[in-house]
Formats: C-alpha cells, sequence, structure tokens
C-alpha cells in the first residue's frame, strides 16, 4: 500500500473551510487529477460520486463514496475504478491562527508497478501539495468574501 500524508495552515477558520470543503463539486478545482466531478443524489448519505481526470497523462474514471467527519474534512475510497483500492482522507483541526489541514491518500497498486514506486510516490506527493495549495487559496478566498459580506450587510 502506497500512503502519502501532508498538512498545512489555512488562515481561515474551521467553520469556513468545512464549508469549503463541503462541497463535492469543488474537487475539479482543487485536485489536479480530477477533471470532472458527476455527483448522485445530493440528499444521500453517504454521498456518492463520479470522479474523472487524467494521471500521468491516462484518463481514469472512478466511483466513490464519501463519508464526511464531525471535524468538517471528509473519507473518499473508491467502490469502482482503475485501481484494487485508492482512499483519501483530509481532515480538519482548529488551530491559533487558523485551521490546520491534513490531507492524506492511499493506494493500493498492481506488483507490476513495484519497480515505479519511487517515482509514483514523488509524483503524487507533488500533486498533494499542490492539492492542499488549491484549498487553502479556495477557503481563504471563501473567508475574504464572507468578511467583505458581513461588511456590507
Amino acid at each position: 500500500m502506497l500512503t502519502i500524508s501532508r498538512r498545512l495552515l489555512v488562515s481561515a477558520p474551521a467553520g469556513v473551510v468545512r464549508r469549503y470543503l463541503g462541497d463535492l463539486r469543488e474537487i475539479a478545482r482543487y485536485d489536479p487529477k480530477v477533471d470532472a466531478v458527476e455527483l448522485a443524489a445530493a440528499d444521500e448519505e453517504p454521498a456518492r460520486a463520479v470522479l474523472s481526470g487524467r494521471f500521468l497523462g491516462l484518463p481514469w474514471r472512478g466511483v466513490f463514496r464519501f463519508e464526511f467527519g464531525s471535524d468538517g474534512g471528509y473519507r473518499g475510497a473508491m467502490l469502482e475504478g482503475p485501481l484494487r483500492r485508492m482512499e483519501f482522507r483530509l481532515s480538519l483541526r482548529p488551530v491559533s491562527g487558523g485551521t490546520m489541514l491534513e490531507h492524506s491518500e492511499s493506494y493500493k497498486l498492481s506488483a507490476l508497478l513495484g519497480p515505479f514506486q519511487p517515482f509514483l510516490r514523488r509524483r503524487i506527493a507533488f500533486l498533494l501539495e499542490t492539492k492542499l495549495d488549491a484549498v487553502k487559496e479556495g477557503a481563504e478566498a471563501l473567508n475574504r468574501r464572507l468578511h467583505l459580506q458581513s461588511l456590507e450587510a
């Protein structure tokens, strides 16, 4: 199992970060491996979505189950797709100055990909950091918009 984790401080309250992450359609905006998100019934629990995109230039498509945590983050698990197993987690923790965002991704790869694991680890780590930076920007932008709206009211 290939697992990679990173964390990043977001300069926004946990409630705002939770609100940003709560819209699963935003995944296509902040995850560089995802180009499109098709949500199943919005009121369904746990939520289901079809994600599609490109990884290493190759197109992929997967059906995921999303479970939202009490901290405002979520866990996504691939139900159908190109890998035997794929999971990712985003969790939030309020800290002084904002919210600590922790993210991990786990992949069960074919034994044939064993020799490529060091390369895949570096590539996925880079994409994970890119994803966290995009979530940070999006949540902080939402926080600024909400502050401006409250000042105008």
